[in-house]
């Protein structure tokens, strides 16, 4: 039986935002049926509750309900009729996939900001009523993943509108299938609280039992595709079904693909994958977090935990050597034990990300040479690259003063030094062009001057561009410019452009008379 509730314009306006709030509110993990369902009740409880506060203070209170909700796995097992909000963008499918990324208070302000059309003084009220702690970070968050799609990013919406589902009744065949399910359920429940109830606290050994699907050791060497569905599981709590099961659960989806389950200090941690996810569930005195976040590449580490001794790492089982280095440039070997380093320590200085630098080496994978990654603060290091004068540590420490820290994943981070320049009262500036691309493929350009004068260095940045080869081997010409503040505060429009290109006002052409993009 297949059906559609009417269209989301026919209902009320104030219910429509609410229910949109919180299903974009809601994870981003949780399977379509119980988001929606969720979402509509939570829109529905606070309108019924609450429906004389103002408009600011019902939604901060429905997002401080959506924020905290942790939908169940088992809700819907018995329901005669699968909910599954309709389709109404298919070419929006990798917009919803990039705002599914960011943190849920970025994608409460995409609901309040662009769906809603609130100013953002508002929606910062919003979101600091309903306890998010940096409403101006969501709003930040949210503005890098529209940058992405340029111009064109308020063109885009989310590809599903829950206010628009269809309704697929179940099969009769199905019920005692999912009746069955139900007395396991309860079964497995009875049998963890009889245990309980005779001891006086939890069994671990009565929980129910996991069963992760697993990589076989070894099989990277079958494939010429060296991604995470080949890294096998590793940790010394592989045989813990009852921590693995309670991440599992905690996530909320099937089957996923064990990486790792061990704990490192006072913390346990699980790492599981599935439909280019991969989720990090912690346990650090008896206290839960769980973290959903995209799929890296493949000979990227995942980072485990960041402590203040530093950051553990889970490598590539074709990894066979490593080194490690804070942004001071001095290298030391690391041991790798059951395929984990660290702890990897962390240069820490205030308004400045500090990496660390983690040095790889894989001698069985062609060419076999070393290859660096620099921690920029998300799950996986990012392979790192520079090109200029200098070292790499000492480049990426002065940019890492000078760039905000990624709020999304980055694949590759490169850095140009393109061209050292005289500024205005005797200042002295150095050029450089920083790409960041994404797991996707997708690119983040911009331009920074660091300027040094009187023994003080200042950095400029210019507008970040996207969707273009700016700053890769396919295009390597670049021209930028910026309004630069001197040190008696006077300001100066200036110009760089690399080796080969001419600046001609507003235009820049390379030797061949080519127009070249100016970064601005």
């Amino acid at each position: 039986m297949r059906g559609s509730i009417r269209d989301s314009r026919a209902l009320a306006k104030p219910y429509r935002d609410l229910v949109w709030l919180a299903y974009l509110t809601l994870p981003a993990w949780t399977d379509e049926h119980r988001r929606v369902v969720l979402a509509h009740r939570l829109a529905a409880a606070t309108l019924s509750r609450h429906q004389e506060e103002d408009p600011v203070r019902l939604r901060a209170l429905l997002l401080r309900s959506a924020l905290r909700a942790r939908p169940r796995p088992w809700t819907g097992l018995l329901a005669a009729v699968e909910v599954v909000p309709a389709v109404t963008g298919s070419g929006d499918i990798g917009f919803t996939r990039a705002l599914e990324a960011v943190p849920a208070p970025a994608r409460a302000a995409y609901a309040l900001l662009r769906l809603e059309e609130r100013a953002a003084e508002e929606v910062a009220q919003v979101l600091a009523g309903a306890g998010v702690p940096d409403p101006a970070g969501a709003l930040a968050a949210l503005a890098e993943m529209e940058e992405r799609f340029g111009v064109t990013a308020t063109l885009h919406s989310p590809a599903a509108d829950p206010c628009l589902a269809r309704l697929y009744g179940r099969l009769d065949v199905e019920a005692p299938r999912r009746l069955l399910a139900a007395l396991v359920f309860c079964a497995v429940a009875v049998a963890a609280v009889v245990p309980w109830l005779g001891s006086g606290r939890p069994s671990s050994a009565a929980a129910p039992a996991a069963t992760p699907e697993t990589a076989a050791p070894g099989a990277w060497r079958t494939t010429t595709s060296l991604d995470l569905a080949t890294w096998p599981p590793r940790g010394d709590l592989l045989s813990d079904r009852a921590l693995i099961g309670r991440a599992m659960r905690a996530w909320g989806r099937r089957h996923p693909q064990l990486l790792y389950a061990g704990r490192l200090g006072a913390t346990a941690v699980v790492l599981l994958r599935r439909s280019s996810q991969v989720a990090r569930y912690l346990e650090t005195k008896g206290r839960p977090t769980l973290e959903v976040l995209p799929e890296p590449g493949g000979s990227s580490p995942l980072k485990l935990t960041a402590t203040p001794r530093g950051s553990r790492y889970l490598l590539p089982p074709w990894v066979t050597e490593a080194a490690m280095a804070p942004f001071d440039g001095r290298w030391r070997p690391s041991v790798i034990a059951d395929g984990v380093i660290g702890p990897v320590p962390v240069l820490r200085e205030d308004g400045c990300w500090r990496g660390p630098l983690v040095r790889l080496r894989a001698p069985e994978v062609p060419p076999g040479l070393p290859y660096t990654m620099v921690d920029l603060g998300r799950l996986a290091p990012a392979r790192v690259s520079y090109r200029g004068e200098g070292s790499l540590a000492s480049a990426w420490r002065r940019l890492g003063c000078a760039l905000p820290r990624p709020v999304s994943e980055v694949r590759e981070a490169s850095a140009w030094a393109f061209r050292s320049v005289r500024l205005p009262e005797g200042a002295r500036g150095q050029w450089f062009c920083v790409r960041l691309t994404d797991p996707s493929g997708a690119g983040a350009v911009q331009a920074v001057l660091l300027a040094t004068s009187g023994g003080r260095t200042t950095a400029t940045r210019t507008g970040v561009t996207h969707g273009t080869w700016d700053c890769s081997r396919l295009a390597p010409d670049i021209a930028a410019s910026v309004w630069w503040s001197a040190p008696s505060g006077r300001h100066y429009r200036v110009y760089a452009a690399s080796a080969g290109v001419t600046v001609d006002g507003d235009t820049a052409t390379n030797a061949d008379g080519e127009a070249v993009t100016v970064l601005r």
